[in-house]
């Protein structure tokens, strides 16, 4: 859940920076970084900003694409309705075992196809003729963010507070690339792409760390 202000995240990037008047860097171009950070995010952590929700499929094809706010496919759940389960399935597998397959239909969805190399579509098997209602799970880029008075607007992070520092370290990166021509500010600014890789992949490590703590809590009591 985010509580932290976008307003107080661009005053702490210009507190470092050391232009709270906003000389160099006016409140707008900070707006427009932060924009810019929250995608960047969400590009390493597609996690950070997940839609879960009914999805209608395009009758009669096969072929099906993410709402236009999709960014990557997580998972196809269940059909809704019946509840049926849906699995994925390797291509290949369906290809060697299934003629045909795209035109094959069905009342309910049994397996989905993914290519990470594809990110906004996925392919279901059998299609139903009709649209049909399919619980899935995806990452979303979330509304760019506008601010009209930077004094009082209390918008929040469109994303959860565990991801500020990362959000602060992407701006001022593009802060101190904007002056980059200068060795000390292209040095600044190389430290704050590493300091952001490095959060959000020590974050991916932990949370890789608990699911795998749970998992074997899991095994144990089933064990």
């Amino acid at each position: 859940m985010a509580t932290i202000k976008i307003v107080d995240v661009i005053s702490q990037a210009e507190t470092i920076i050391q232009d709270k008047t906003n000389t160099r860097w006016p409140k707008q171009e900070w707006l427009d970084w932060f924009n810019g950070a929250v995608l960047a995010v969400i590009g390493l952590r597609p996690d950070a900003n997940i839609a879960n929700e009914e999805y209608d499929t395009t009758g009669g094809q096969s072929l099906q694409t993410l709402p236009a706010s999709g960014l990557r496919l997580i998972n196809v759940v269940y059909n809704v309705g019946t509840g049926k389960q849906i699995r994925r399935i390797e291509k290949r597998m369906l290809d060697d075992q299934v003629d045909n397959w795209y035109n094959a239909s069905g009342s309910d969805v049994d397996h989905y196809v993914y290519d990470d190399r594809d990110p906004k579509s996925f392919w279901i098997y059998p299609t139903p003729a009709s649209s049909h209602k399919l619980r899935i799970i995806y990452s979303e880029a979330p509304s760019s963010i506008t601010i009209s008075n930077f004094t009082t607007d209390t918008q929040v992070l469109p994303i959860d507070d565990s991801y500020m520092n990362p959000i602060l370290d992407h701006m001022l990166y593009r802060a101190y690339s904007k002056d980059a021509d200068y060795a000390e500010n292209a040095s600044r600014a190389a430290q704050h792409m590493q300091a952001f890789q490095v959060a959000l992949g020590a974050k991916t490590e932990g949370d890789t760390g608990i699911s795998a703590s749970n998992n074997r809590a899991g095994i144990i009591a089933n064990g």
